[in-house]
């Protein structure tokens, strides 16, 4: 069951009409004939199989680095499936993506959004993890992941549509979580203290 991913990206590309295209009109094409979207989602912002590639920090080489040699379950994509010319154009691509999901959050509205939509009942009251929610912050995951696991949760947290739970909405309560600062260090606690 573990590497039904590894087979269904390997299914998709071997049978996508676009695999041995030569030049797809897109980035969205590249990332959709290729078999990205299957894991990386029809943006790149992440799915549940596959983390978010378009809130990259990586570098241009250290991308392609890690389409032709990934980590865990990713098939590697030599330069016969997949050029550097199409990497470097997906990866503008995913660049673009990365500034659209990256909207500005206001941390104050945020801060309130954070209690009006219950989200402290978890993930306790500065976003530092509760018996019910893990912590969100300080150091939050990138903001196109959060995102897209506001919409897409896993066990008990309800999905927020974007009826409930608008797209500002998200970068603002973003905003909140990524302010939270850095908790003391332990030895700075009288109580706790060695």
């Amino acid at each position: 069951m573990r590497n039904v991913p590894i087979l269904l990206a390997a299914a998709v590309v071997a049978s996508s009409p676009h695999a041995n295209a030569q030049e797809p009109s897109d980035g969205a094409s590249l990332l959709a004939g290729n078999g990205c979207a299957v894991c990386h989602g029809a943006d790149g912002s992440g799915t549940a199989v596959g983390p978010s590639i378009a809130a990259s920090d990586l570098s241009l080489p250290d991308f392609i680095a890690s389409v032709r040699q990934p980590m865990r379950t990713m098939p590697a994509y030599d330069s016969q499936v997949m050029p550097d010319e199409d990497l470097t154009r997906l990866f503008a691509y995913l660049e673009a993506q990365t500034t659209e999901a990256s909207a500005a959050g206001r941390t104050d509205v945020g801060a309130e959004l954070y209690y009006d939509y219950g989200c402290y009942s978890c993930h306790a009251n500065e976003a530092q993890g509760g018996m019910h929610g893990p912590r969100l912050g300080p150091d939050p995951i990138t903001h196109a992941r959060f995102a897209w696991y506001v919409r897409h949760p896993t066990r008990t947290m309800p999905p927020y549509s974007p009826v409930v739970v608008s797209d500002q909405d998200i970068a603002d309560i973003y905003a909140f979580v990524e302010a939270q600062p850095e908790p003391p260090p332990l030895d700075s606690i009288p109580l706790l203290a060695p």
